[in-house]
This record gives structure tokens, sequence and C-alpha cells, in this order.
């Protein structure tokens, strides 16, 4: 079960509760503005808080975006909601999408996925867009060519291998999933998924339904909240795909 933090109108004493929100189910902690947030009463209380979740086996929480304990509750070993993982699964099929709206055509598109392993991720977004376009370029550090080969082989498609720097600039839409400071980045569709690309112009971003969106805290942080329920079961990523704008 994943927490979720709650902050602002409520009691000065950290609370435990639960929530249900689209059917995922919540261990809450509801925590009250303190006059002074860095004041020691304070800062007692959120250690409390955080105790409080970690007794009750959390580990991650849904954090609120003006949350001053976050890296206090880090320490205490309750962290954020991962949201890496959902943007990652959504690269494939949010860049067909700015593709096909953006008038690419699926003959003459050049798309390219970047990392620095050949992991599942990696492929697993190289293959979706080999599936709809001609020109995928690969590049990562480490063997690519068994995973070439068994797409021949499988779907008779082709990706092109090692790129150089300047075939990935070209690309029409480049997705890294680690960084590169050899490229200029200014490709039409970019998007940088990994630890701190969130940043910057490649960020994905990740959209609630609104009408589930109406039901949480202004300071809710939505992101980490799509991210939770999409680990929970409780929101496809068909769900959050619509919600995207392309």
């Amino acid at each position: 079960m994943l927490g979720y933090i709650m902050y602002g109108e409520g009691p000065k004493r950290p609370e435990l509760g639960e929530r249900q929100l689209s059917g995922g189910t919540f261990v809450t902690l509801r925590m009250g503005l303190q006059a002074r947030p860095n004041g020691p009463l304070a800062l007692f209380r959120a250690r409390q808080g955080a105790r409080m979740l970690r007794e009750s086996g959390i580990r991650s929480a849904v954090f609120p975006v003006d949350f001053p304990y976050t890296a206090l509750f880090i320490r205490q070993g309750i962290l954020p909601v991962d949201t890496l993982p959902l943007r990652r699964l959504l690269a494939a099929p949010l860049t067909r999408r700015r593709l096909e709206n953006g008038g690419f055509q699926p003959t003459q598109a050049v798309a390219a996925v970047s990392g620095d392993r050949v992991i599942r991720e990696v492929t697993d977004c190289a293959k979706a867009l080999a599936l709809s376009y001609r020109y995928v370029l690969l590049s990562v550090r480490g063997d690519a060519e068994p995973f070439a080969r068994n797409l021949r082989r499988e779907y008779g498609i082709s990706l092109l291998l090692d790129p150089s720097p300047d075939q990935l600039d070209r690309a029409d839409a480049l997705v890294l999933f680690s960084p590169r400071t050899d490229l200029s980045l200014n490709n039409p569709i970019l998007y940088t998924l990994y630890p701190g690309g969130e940043a910057g112009r490649g960020r994905l971003p990740l959209c609630l339904p609104p009408a589930l969106a109406e039901q949480t805290e202004a300071n809710c942080d939505r992101e980490q909240l799509a991210a939770a329920l999409y680990a929970m079961g409780a929101l496809a990523p068909e769900t959050l795909l619509a919600e995207i704008p392309g």
C-alpha cells in the first residue's frame, strides 16, 4: 500500500487515516500548517508523522507540492512516488500521437531512441516505434544486435543501430533514457526520460482525469498520484494518455 500526505488545514499533531481514490486505497497522513515550519516543535511533529507512516508499512507516498519536510521524510525512509516508470511507459504512444498530429508520415518520419544500456524500457520503446515507422534509430551502449535481429526475424522490420550524433539531432522525434551532452536537443519532439530530465523542454507531463483531479487537494502532486494509481492498477495507461495534451 502507498501513503498519501495531506498538508494544510488540519490537526497540529499528525493523524493517520485511509482514503480511496479511483479504486486505489491509501494510508493517509494529515498534517496541519505550523506557525514556525522549521521550528523544533514542527520538525518533531514531522518526524513523528514520517515514523507513523513507516510503522504502518509505508515506504512511498504521494507528497504535496509545497511540502516543507520532503527531505526529512526521505531521510526517515518515506520516498515520493516515482513517476519515471509511467513516463517511460507512455513515451512511445505519445511520440506516435505527436508525430501523427504533426503530419509526419510513417514512411518518412525519423524516430530515435537513446539509452546508456540495453534495458527493456528502451527496447520496448524502440520496438513500439519501429512497428509504426520505417526509420527508427537506436543508440545504446552494449550489444543491441540480438534485439534488432529478433525484430527482423519476427516482424520484418529493421533498426539503424549506433547512429551518429548528427543523425540523432536530425531525427523528428528523440526519446532519451539517459543524458546526452553531445546532442543539441532541438528535435521537434523530445522526451528526456531520466532522473532530472523532467525539468527541461523534454518533460513528459502526467495528467489525471478532471473528475478525479477535482477530488484532490489543491497542493496534491497529481503527477505522483497518477503514477501511484497506475502502479496500483487503478488507472490504465490509456486513460492517462488520453489526458495528456498532444
